[in-house]
């Protein structure tokens, strides 16, 4: 398997691993709380901040990872 193909895995499985954490505790925690018009305004902030910031974290988390990863090599 192509390296690329490893780091493209490697974030779409962080993204997913982290959404899914984030939307099981948020679902826990909150939503019995809420009523049904505070569960959209509040899945609609989750789409435009959350799931942004999600995606920009897995970036750096992989980009890190490929850089220690050659780095490591090199070293050997």
């Amino acid at each position: 398997m192509k390296p690329i193909y490893i780091y493209v895995v490697l974030s779409i499985f962080s993204f997913v691993l982290n959404f899914l954490i984030y939307n099981f505790s948020f679902n826990l925690q909150a939503t019995p709380f809420l009523t049904e018009e505070q569960k959209v305004e509040s899945g609609m902030l989750m789409l435009t901040t959350t799931v942004p910031a999600y995606l920009v974290s897995t970036v750096v988390l992989t980009l890190t990872f490929y850089f220690v990863a050659k780095k490591t090599n090199k070293a050997s």
